[in-house]
């Protein structure tokens, strides 16, 4: 049975949608739908939604 990977992260000074992406091991674009944001929106503070897939 397969189980999603979710969880919630706030966004640091410094952080970018790259780097959040990459840390997440996750595609910024995904990062980016799933919160229905821009990357302009992303602002210490946030709670974004990350949703890494299945395993």
């Amino acid at each position: 049975m397969k189980k999603s990977c979710n969880e919630i992260y706030i966004v640091e000074k410094g952080d970018t949608i790259g780097s959040i992406a990459e840390r997440n091991n996750v595609n910024p674009t995904t990062i980016l739908l799933a919160n229905n944001l821009t990357p302009a929106m992303i602002k210490p503070g946030r709670a974004l939604y990350i949703k890494k897939g299945e395993e």
